[in-house]
């Protein structure tokens, strides 16, 4: 299987302003004593309402948006920025119909902000409407042509859509005009994990995690990328770091799993993962496969019978498992990995020599185990966690 990934979050990494000299004190003192309260009260509303990216500020930054929509006093100009950013809120939090309707009305009473095209953009995004939020990206570079966040989201644009050079041109001017910008070294350095890269990925899952120290998916990337290169105790830390900041995410129980289960003597602590892992996503049918695998080796009895029942068994891997049910053969299931499509015929293949070979380990059939586990190896996409465990068990079976 590819390597499970974490949920990104598209916010943009939050870091503070720098100081504002004696001189801006002495003249806002000046005004406030001038204007009285109302003039620090209006200062702070659009302090309030500017949208930062944090979810927890989601509900004061819109009443102060709201605040400043609501007085008669404000300008066109601050009115589709207050506009902007309250459809910022709302796509943080998750509202991307009043969201697509603020950013809309900014873009009518001022089409030359920048900001309100990259907010609706990403509202575009989250409504899996891609060719808007391309040329809502476009439109906001077009504008403000250092726009860090721009470049950085069209980047990620680029990325999906396959075009690798555009996406790293557009990462790198992000970083070229934001270099503590966390969130553009993550997406570089994933972009380069999956062109097998894995050296300079490493490199930018580092500068985003000095940067950024509590961003759990930056840990987890960055276990992916140990594992890859068979550091496995460096991904078994990343992992534990990814889990300790978002403990009820099942992949990183997972992945976590899977490493301890490729270390020699960890088979224990692999079953704790892999059940917390079935716990959180039984329908997860990878997480009951290997959790069984654990289980066999440690002579402990097994529950891939039982969690079978709330598994899908109309689609891959569902031969695999009912082959370790003992319902079909191991020439059944290379059979049942056959596709019309390459990819997916390549990537069932893989799977079903590793996962035959784990049985035949398990069966004590040697020279079997070390057969599939070489196709494995020699096969099966470098992403894949099979990859790597085909290749440590080939070691551990000499």
């Amino acid at each position: 299987m590819r390597f499970p990934v974490l949920p990104m979050s598209t916010f943009r990494s939050s870091r503070a302003t720098s100081a504002p000299n004696w001189m801006t004190l002495s003249a806002l003192a000046a005004l406030l004593m001038f204007f009285g309260t109302d003039a620090a009260d209006a200062q702070s509303d659009l302090d309030q309402c500017k949208f930062a990216g944090v979810l927890t500020k989601a509900d004061d930054g819109i009443a102060a948006c709201d605040r400043i929509l609501k007085d008669s006093k404000t300008s066109a100009q601050d009115r589709a920025s207050a506009l902007s950013n309250r459809c910022g809120w709302w796509w943080a939090k998750k509202d991307s119909d009043q969201a697509l309707t603020d950013c809309n009305e900014s873009i009518r009473v001022n089409r030359s902000n920048a900001a309100a095209y990259l907010n609706r953009g990403n509202v575009y995004l989250s409504k899996s409407d891609f060719e808007h939020a391309f040329a809502d990206f476009n439109e906001a570079i077009r504008l403000d042509p250092k726009n860090a966040w721009a470049h950085a989201e069209r980047g990620n644009l680029y990325k999906n859509k396959g075009d690798f050079d555009r996406a790293l041109a557009d990462l790198n001017e992000a970083i070229k005009f934001d270099p503590d910008y966390a969130l553009a070294y993550f997406s570089r350095g994933d972009l380069y994990r999956s062109r097998g890269d894995l050296a300079h990925a490493m490199t930018d899952m580092n500068d985003t995690l000095r940067l950024d120290p509590n961003y759990a998916l930056a840990y987890f990337t960055r276990g992916r990328l140990s594992y890859m290169l068979g550091n496995n105790p460096a991904a078994l830390e990343d992992f534990g770091k990814a889990i300790k900041l978002e403990a009820d995410n099942s992949i990183a129980y997972f992945n976590r799993g899977v490493a301890y289960y490729v270390i020699g003597g960890r088979i224990p602590d692999a079953i704790v993962d892999f059940t917390k892992a079935a716990e959180l996503n039984p329908k997860d049918a990878y997480a009951a496969l290997w959790r069984d695998l654990a289980e066999r080796r440690n002579n402990a009895p097994g529950h891939l019978a039982e969690a079978a029942k709330q598994l899908d068994m109309t689609v891959w891997p569902a031969p695999v498992i009912r082959e370790f049910l003992g319902e079909l053969k191991a020439e059944q299931t290379f059979g049942a990995a056959f596709d019309t499509d390459p990819q997916t015929k390549v990537a069932q293949t893989c799977e079903a020599n590793f996962y035959s070979g784990e049985l035949a380990v398990l069966k004590k059939n040697k020279k079997e185990a070390q057969r599939l586990l070489k196709l494995a190896a020699d096969t099966c996409p470098p992403s894949f966690i099979e990859s790597t465990a085909a290749l440590s068990e080939l070691i551990t079976i000499k």
